[in-house]
């Protein structure tokens, strides 16, 4: 019986969602209706490249039909790095309820979605957990904009850590510096708790102050610590900070290459494309800026 009542819970999921794109719609759809079949006709095949297409082109008409066709990009089989592009469409999309509008004198200009920040922070998480650097600074502008302090410093730090310079224009660094009188910030203290505890997202965070020496004394050996210690739980940051460092031997770790392509492997069994193998090596080349 549960896997019938999935499947009938999942087809009312879809009839929903179509529902409320159709509500929402600011307009009604101008979309042609030859170019409605030849997309549609095209992404039939299923391929990652026909969805996004046909994703893009109800977009540019300003058609709801496009939020859909993303969903279907970011799900196509076999997965690969272009997945992650369709859900940070996605998170772009229900920031602001708005598509992208194309410039022709046909295409009627507006809002086309009521903005969901809900649903703009799961596909922003998805594809950040995938990779994608854009949906980490996003996931970081998202939760400083709430005042959720603490989640926009996790997502500023992996942005910082990927970049090789720190996130939203060099005020991290300020952001969690120690008090006046030398005490940690309380983010920072809170951190280290939750890392202790065995928190292995306050463990990656944890590793990337020590590797970048922002809120904490700098200490590379000790970073690499925290970063396996996340990944041996299972944390794709956990892996794939653990290879950046080994691969760019810095903050007092030695480069090295073959330990870090082994902790790449771990990041991309999980599907994080930056992990893949042209990706990483391209990342970990000089030069960087090394937060010295």
């Amino acid at each position: 019986m549960t896997p019938r009542i999935g499947r009938i819970s999942s087809h009312l999921g879809g009839v929903a969602l179509s529902l409320t794109l159709v509500a929402c719609s600011s307009a009604p759809s101008r979309t042609p209706v030859s170019i409605v079949h030849a997309v549609q006709d095209k992404a039939a095949d299923g391929r990652f490249d026909s969805a996004w297409d046909a994703a893009r082109t109800y977009e540019t008409f300003n058609d709801p039909r496009a939020v859909l066709w993303y969903e279907r990009a970011a799900a196509t089989t076999p997965w690969s790095a272009d997945n992650p592009q369709a859900e940070e469409a996605l998170g772009r999309i229900w920031t602001h309820g708005e598509l992208m509008h194309g410039d022709g004198p046909n295409i009627v200009q507006g809002f086309a979605l009521r903005a969901s920040p809900r649903k703009a922070e799961r596909w922003y998480r998805a594809a950040a957990e995938h990779g994608n650097p854009m949906a980490m600074l996003m996931l970081a502008r998202l939760h400083r904009e709430r005042g959720e302090a603490a989640a926009a410093l996790r997502w500023d730090l992996r942005a910082t850590i990927y970049h090789h310079t720190s996130s939203e224009s060099s005020r991290l660094p300020q952001a969690i510096a120690p008090q006046p009188d030398g005490t940690l910030h309380p983010l920072v203290v809170d951190i280290q708790r939750r890392a202790q505890r065995g928190d292995a997202d306050a463990q990656v965070d944890l590793g990337a102050m020590l590797e970048t020496g922002m809120g904490v004394p700098r200490d590379g050996v000790e970073a690499l610590r925290w970063y396996r210690r996340a990944a041996d739980q299972g944390n794709v940051y956990g892996a794939y900070f653990s290879g950046l460092l080994l691969g760019r031997g810095r903050a007092g770790v030695t480069r090295d290459v073959d330990a870090a392509a082994g902790w790449f492997a771990k990041a991309y069994a999980q599907r994080f494309y930056l992990a893949g193998d042209a990706y990483w090596r391209s990342t970990i080349k000089p030069p960087f800026w090394t937060f010295d």
